[in-house]
């Protein structure tokens, strides 16, 4: 597997987790919710977002060395 080929899977896995996110998001919006539970999914989000973010910093970083590696 090439360098731009496995950036493209952590993008995929990006996706997904922003998915995620998005369905927690909208969980928030429930009025029944107790405090905690807010919170909680409050918290699970904010995961989910580091994660996010980690995965795309590695797929950019995966795609920068491809191209320096086809480069050389």
């Amino acid at each position: 597997m090439n360098y731009c080929e496995w950036a493209d899977e952590y993008l995929c896995d990006a996706r997904r987790v922003r998915n995620v996110i998005e369905k927690k998001k909208a969980l928030l919006n429930d009025k029944n919710l107790t405090a905690d539970d807010r919170k909680s999914l409050s918290d699970s989000i904010n995961a989910y977002r580091k994660i996010y973010r980690e995965l795309l910093k590695t797929a950019e970083h995966l795609r920068q060395r491809g191209e320096n590696h086809r480069e050389a």
